[in-house]
């Protein structure tokens, strides 16, 4: 799958907001690495350019006879007898006109994701262990100023693994509107900051957590209602993670920091962390996460998962998950590399079975 995507590290020096924390690491002697993204670079190294889904493999898959239908909802699978006969649709055309859709084929495959998978499942009435064990990487963060103008082009490549896989430290999508959501998060007077945005960069902690959640179609909702229950001890790791993640930003040589906690103190010097670690709680901190896995686990247990270990749904023999759902946790790290070689897998057993 690297080698397919192009997956491969900087080629020169890292940008201004990486570099924030290979400085920082450094400085505490913390151990600090750059994570390969899915860049492909020029001949002269001096240009890279993200190679997305819209650029490798649909591509490939529109080339080898697939078809993509834009703009178009699936609403729900019929199924009769432990098949999937017909998976119904609505297209959305311009002028806001819908067309219902009816798609008939031997074999179905959902892929959408920890949330739309699972809901998609429960309204067309398959529900046997679907949507529960939802495991995900609480997230806090930091909006820090720094007394020079940083890049706010991509997303930091360099993590702070000292503590990890329990918590991880790194850099976040720092657009002007990602940095007044982050400074909004903080119940602080930042107005000055916002106004200075140029000189400010998000920055998180992820934990692995002990919590899980579920995810729920409820009829008449247009949306799947998503609960998440947080354990004491996530709670700490995220004090936790919040205070290094404070102390790595002002060994960088970061000027203030605004948590995403209400009420927490904006921290300019590294003993006034210290007043962070009752802040966290329930009630006041801001937590956000981009990992999300575990809703139809794979396993050979029906009592305990959604699909057998290729991810064919239970019960059902021509309907198949293949996405985050499938991965039986959250691996303290960022899972795409898991879930494009499982997918990949069940792909290569899916064939080979027929």
């Amino acid at each position: 799958m690297e080698r397919e995507l192009s997956v491969s590290k900087l080629a020169g020096a890292p940008p201004p907001a990486s570099a924030v924390l290979e400085r920082g690491a450094t400085k505490l002697g913390w151990r600090a690495v750059e994570f390969p993204r899915v860049f492909r670079h020029d001949d002269d190294l001096q240009r890279g350019v993200k190679q997305t889904m819209a650029r490798t493999l649909i591509p490939r898959a529109q080339a080898d006879g697939a078809r993509l239908i834009p703009d178009c909802r699936v609403v729900r699978l019929v199924t009769h007898a432990g098949r999937v006969v017909e998976v119904t649709a609505r297209r959305r055309h311009a002028g806001h006109r819908d067309e219902p859709l009816s798609i008939r084929a031997d074999d179905v495959f959902v892929c959408g994701g920890a949330i739309q998978t699972p809901a998609l499942l429960q309204r067309s009435g398959v529900r046997h262990r679907i949507g529960s064990g939802l495991k995900l990487h609480p997230t806090i963060k930091i909006a820090a100023r720094f007394p020079h103008r940083l890049d706010h082009d991509e997303v930091p490549m360099h993590r702070v693994t000292e503590f990890a896989p329990n918590l991880t430290i790194g850099g976040s999508a720092s657009s002007r509107g990602h940095v007044a959501l982050a400074l909004a998060d903080s119940s602080a007077d930042y107005r000055e900051a916002l106004a200075d945005w140029e000189r400010v960069t998000v920055y998180y902690a992820a934990i692995r957590s002990d919590g899980d959640g579920r995810v729920l179609a409820v009829p008449g909702l247009p949306y799947p209602i998503v609960t998440y229950r947080l354990t004491e001890s996530d709670m700490s790791r995220l004090a936790r993670g919040l205070v290094h993640l404070g102390e790595v930003l002002l060994a960088a040589g970061a000027e203030e920091l605004y948590p995403s906690v209400g009420g927490a103190p904006v921290v300019r010097r590294t003993d006034e962390l210290g007043a962070w670690w009752d802040s966290v709680t329930r009630s006041r901190t801001n937590l956000m996460t981009v990992h999300l896995t575990s809703t139809v686990r794979i396993g050979e247990d029906r009592s305990l998962t959604g699909a057998d270990s290729f991810g064919q749904v239970w019960r059902y023999e021509n309907l198949r998950v293949n996405d985050a759902s499938l991965l039986p946790d959250a691996p303290g790290v960022n899972p795409q590399a898991a879930i494009m070689a499982i997918a990949a897998r069940n792909a290569d057993e899916y064939l080979t079975a027929r």
